[in-house]
């Protein structure tokens, strides 16, 4: 049987606040005792659904729609064992691995060279204004704000979301919310199931919406 280790980390956090019970982008590197990034080496999220990355040439590895309240995985190759640390509702971890094992270390702030590279692997996720259900089924997302996070012209600051730098969705001049030609109030993003959206749109420019979508415009088409 495997001995099972704990992952010595540094988790850190753009926030002081941790996210929980909330599917999110995990962003994480992995180092060595000298400092050194590891690279190409896999890194496994979840026992019952795991998600496997690699780690690219900085040490970076990215989960879109991970359960931030999951476990990270990673087989140390000379012995075999497994080690696991919980991420423990943190978008950014830093896991250091120390000869056979892992040095536990926790932290708030990472070091703004370590931020950089992270926010850069980090906005390479969001890539597309549209999304399909063959797309919206390979993030792995259970909530609509989950896909929102993936995708551009949508901005997350100060725990409210963007359509264009100046528009809140917690804000009086809301983004239109449009589910199937049908404009709906936005507590629809907190109700409607994943699984019910065949396509979800992001529009700066809603001018077709008139005078509604001045301020950008969310579009759902469900498969019902």
């Amino acid at each position: 049987m495997k001995t099972i280790h704990y992952l010595s980390i540094i988790i850190l956090s753009f926030s002081s606040q941790i996210l929980l019970a909330q599917n999110d982008t995990l962003v994480g590197v992995l180092r060595d005792i000298s400092d050194k990034i590891i690279k190409r080496y896999p890194v496994t999220l979840g026992s019952q659904n795991p998600i496997t990355v690699k780690t690219n040439k900085h040490g970076v590895f990215t989960i879109p729609g991970a359960n931030l309240n999951d476990t990270l995985f990673v087989t140390i190759k000379k012995t075999r064992n497994i080690v696991k640390v919980p991420v423990n509702g943190y978008n950014y971890i830093t896991i250091t691995l120390e000869n056979s094992t892992f040095n536990a270390k926790r932290s708030f702030e990472p070091d703004e060279a370590l931020k950089e590279i992270m926010e850069r692997e980090r906005n390479k996720i969001v890539s597309s204004s549209v999304m399909n259900k063959e797309e919206i089924q390979k993030t792995g997302c259970r909530d609509l704000y989950c896909l929102l996070r993936r995708m551009s012209g949508i901005t997350f600051a100060d725990g409210s979301v963007r359509i264009r730098a100046s528009v809140s969705l917690n804000s009086p001049s809301d983004p239109l919310v449009v589910v199937d030609g049908i404009p709906m109030d936005l507590s629809v993003l907190n109700t409607m199931p994943v699984e019910d959206v065949s396509e979800l749109r992001v529009l700066k420019d809603a001018g077709e919406y008139g005078v509604r979508g001045a301020n950008g415009a969310i579009v759902i088409k469900t498969s019902k």
